[in-house]
């Protein structure tokens, strides 16, 4: 059983696997017993022969990490970092290793994906998580770079944080985009349409300068609701839960 590990600013996702089939996908937050509710909760699933790990934390958080997998599991962890080129993806960063290896991860899968469903590895990745983030790849697979801007729960505490009368604890599930006749309803519109037509925006700029339509693929836990009102394109986006996982794959195969 192979164990992926995808460590994020505000949270650890990991899946087990077996082969093709997925024996057990999960989250935890942040704490100072990291990775030990996964090894509870798999313990009883079978030996782990491998463990892949991706963390955007910091060096002192990530050798937390690396020595929980060694201590839980003993297994050496796995390391995805991104590099110039992997895959039939180059990476456009002058300093590669600075484009966050859970982007990298997600841009290889996307291109991966692209390139089985059209020919061209032309491909849009939005990752909404704590960030915002939008990564697009050439037909050839030549990453054109990407926008970042803070996530939906990062815009509503700032504004819960810059003003005194919104009080928003979240978004709820079925906010719409129709403008707001009262504050809350309007903060909430604000912030999704906005998300939303950054990502159109960027998906229209795109295809205008490659003369093709990007394959639009979502993941992150507020993908779900980017993908409702992304207007044309919305029958064509891809809400793909797993996509770092699925590019962690293909980088360390």
């Amino acid at each position: 059983m192979i164990i992926d590990i995808d460590a994020g600013n505000t949270r650890i996702k990991w899946q087990a696997s077996l082969g093709d089939r997925l024996i057990d996908v999960g989250a935890e937050r942040l704490s100072e017993r990291p990775l030990h509710s996964v090894h509870a909760t798999l313990s009883s699933q079978g030996d782990i022969s491998r463990i892949r790990l991706l963390s955007v934390r910091s060096q002192a958080d990530t050798a937390i990490l690396v020595d929980a997998v060694k201590s839980l599991w003993s297994v050496e962890p796995e390391m995805i970092t991104s590099s110039a080129a992997a895959c039939g993806v180059t990476n456009s960063y002058t300093q590669v290793n600075t484009l966050g290896a859970d982007r990298w991860s997600a841009i290889i899968a996307g291109a991966q994906r692209a390139k089985q469903a059209t020919g061209s590895m032309a491909v849009c990745v939005v990752d909404a998580g704590s960030a915002l983030t939008i990564d697009l790849v050439d037909d050839c697979g030549v990453h054109q770079g990407g926008y970042i801007v803070p996530g939906l729960s990062m815009q509503l505490r700032a504004l819960n944080q810059g003003t005194g009368n919104i009080a928003l604890a979240n978004i709820p599930p079925d906010a719409g985009l129709q403008p707001g006749l009262n504050t809350r309803d309007a903060v909430i519109a604000g912030i999704l349409l906005g998300a939303q037509q950054l990502i159109l925006a960027a998906v229209i700029d795109f295809e205008r300068q490659q003369g093709v339509k990007p394959l639009l693929l979502v993941t992150g836990g507020d993908g779900p609701r980017l993908l409702e009102g992304l207007g044309k394109f919305s029958n064509e986006a891809q809400y793909s839960p797993h996509l770092v996982f699925e590019g962690m794959a293909f980088l360390c195969p």
